[in-house]
C-alpha cells in the first residue's frame, strides 16, 4: 500500500510539472536567463524600496582560486538580468555554499554587499568584509570588516536590512572561541552580534544579541512598517537543543531572545537550516526547519505584534523536505514559501502558497533540483505586486545560476 501511494504521489508530481513547465509555461514560469561565460553560484535575491531587483552571485573557476563577486540589475519590461557587473575578486575568499554574500541597499543611491575573506591559513578563520557604492554601483569603496575583533575565527551568516537609511547587519561571531583562552568570564561558543553602519563605512552600533547559538545555520532579519528589526536564527541550549528564535530591536537595545517555538530538536551538530522571516506591514511570518522524532518537518508561524510572539506554528504539508527556506509575505495573512523536498528520492525545488486563517496549502514544483550542497539554498522575491522570482544553482552540467518567475495568480 505505501508502494502504490508513493507512486501515486510521484505521478501526481511529474504530471503537475509537465503541465506547468508545458502548457502554462509563458503564464506560470518563466526563465530569465543570465550570461552563461563562466560558471555561477551562491545566488542571492533582493528587491529595494523603490521595487529594484537585484541578483548576486559568485563566479568561480575550475582552473583558478579566483572569486568573482557580480550583480545584477532586473529589467522587469524585458524579462532580462541586466550585463552583471564585477563588484569585487579574490583569491582569498571563504567561498561556502551555505554562507553567501548578499546585497542591501538604502533609500538613495547606495548599495552595500558583504563577502568573507579568510583571515589566517586555518580553514575556519574569516572575516566578514562590506563594501559599499553610492552611485547604484557604477563604483564601490574599499572593503571594510563588519565587527571589531581581530581574532582569526569564523564570521559570517550575516542578514542586513535597510534601517534608517544605513545598514544592520545580524551575523554569527566566532571571537569568544579566542579570547576565552584568556577570559575565564567568557565560554568558547558562537555567538550573535548586531552591526550598523552608514553609506560611509562608519559603525553606528553594535551589540551582543545572544552568547551561544548554533554555529553555522543562517540568520535573517526582516523591518516591520513601525521600523522594528527582527533577527530570526538557530539557538543552542547546553544539552544540544537547537530550535529557532528570535529578537528585535526597539528603544536602542535588542529583546531578550525567546524562541518561536519549542520543538525540542537535540542534535549533537548544526544542521546548516536556517529560518527565514518576511513582514508585511506590521505583521510577519517566519519559516524553519526540524526535526522531531527523525521525522523533517517544516513550519510556519505568524504574528500581529513581534513584541507578543508568534502564533502556534503551521505544520506544511511537505512529504520528505530537506529544508533550505525562504519565505516572503504577500500581505498580512498570507505567505509564499519556498523549499527542497524529497519525493521517491529525488530532490524538487516547490513553492506553496500559506495562509494562516484558512485551507489554503497549495504548492506546485519549480524543478528537479540537486540534493547535494553545490545547489546551495534557493531564494525567493516577490516583485511587481504579483510575481516571485526564484534563484538557485543548477549544477546539473556545470554551476549555473537559474532565475524563474513565477506568476501567483496560479495559488488563486
Amino acid at each position: 500500500m505505501e508502494n502504490l501511494l508513493n507512486i501515486k504521489n510521484l505521478i501526481f508530481y511529474l504530471v503537475l510539472y509537465s503541465f506547468v513547465f508545458s502548457c502554462n509555461q509563458s503564464v506560470e514560469l518563466k526563465e530569465i536567463s543570465i550570461t552563461k561565460e563562466y560558471q555561477s553560484s551562491e545566488p542571492n535575491l533582493y528587491t529595494s524600496i523603490n521595487g529594484d531587483t537585484y541578483l548576486s552571485f559568485i563566479s568561480t573557476s575550475d582552473t583558478s582560486d579566483l572569486s568573482k563577486l557580480y550583480f545584477s540589475k532586473l529589467e522587469l519590461n524585458n524579462l532580462k538580468w541586466d550585463t552583471p557587473s564585477l563588484i569585487n575578486s579574490s583569491t582569498d575568499w571563504f567561498v561556502n555554499w551555505a554562507d553567501f554574500p548578499r546585497i542591501t541597499t538604502n533609500n538613495k543611491k547606495g548599495i552595500s554587499v558583504h563577502f568573507l575573506e579568510k583571515s589566517s591559513s586555518e580553514t575556519y578563520s574569516y572575516d566578514i568584509k562590506v563594501m559599499n557604492s553610492k552611485d547604484e554601483g557604477d563604483s564601490w569603496n574599499n572593503p571594510m570588516k563588519l565587527h571589531n575583533d581581530n581574532t582569526k575565527t569564523e564570521h559570517g551568516f550575516v542578514s542586513t536590512v535597510n534601517y534608517n537609511n544605513n545598514f544592520l547587519s545580524t551575523y554569527l561571531d566566532g571571537r569568544q572561541n579566542e579570547l576565552a583562552k584568556e577570559n575565564k568570564n567568557l565560554k568558547p561558543q558562537m555567538t550573535l552580534r548586531a552591526t550598523s553602519y552608514n553609506i560611509d563605512g562608519v559603525i553606528l552600533m553594535d551589540k551582543l544579541i545572544d552568547n551561544k547559538v548554533c554555529d553555522c545555520c543562517q540568520t535573517d532579519i526582516a523591518l516591520t512598517s513601525d521600523n522594528s528589526p527582527i533577527t530570526v536564527y538557530r539557538d543552542r541550549s547546553n544539552n544540544e537543543t537547537r530550535d529557532i528564535y528570535y529578537s528585535y530591536y526597539k528603544n536602542s537595545k535588542w529583546s531578550t531572545p525567546l524562541p518561536v517555538f519549542n520543538d525540542n530538536w537535540i542534535i549533537g551538530g548544526c544542521p546548516v537550516n536556517g529560518p527565514a522571516i518576511s513582514t508585511f506591514n506590521n505583521s510577519s511570518s517566519l519559516i524553519w526547519y526540524t526535526e522531531i522524532d527523525g521525522e523533517s518537518k517544516i513550519k510556519i508561524a505568524f504574528t500581529d505584534d513581534i513584541t507578543k510572539g508568534f502564533d502556534d506554528p503551521i505544520l506544511i504539508n511537505a512529504n520528505n523536505p530537506l529544508g533550505r527556506v525562504d519565505i516572503e509575505m504577500i500581505n498580512e495573512n498570507s505567505s509564499i514559501i519556498s523549499y527542497m523536498d524529497y519525493i521517491n528520492d529525488k530532490a524538487y525545488l516547490k513553492l506553496q502558497k500559506i495562509d494562516r486563517y484558512t485551507d489554503i496549502n497549495k504548492s506546485v514544483i519549480i524543478d528537479e533540483i540537486s540534493n547535494t550542497r553545490s545547489s546551495g539554498f534557493p531564494k525567493i522575491n516577490i516583485i511587481d505586486n504579483d510575481k516571485t522570482i526564484v534563484s538557485w544553482t543548477d549544477s546539473s552540467n556545470k554551476l549555473y545560476v537559474k532565475t524563474i518567475l513565477f506568476n501567483n495568480s496560479y495559488f488563486d
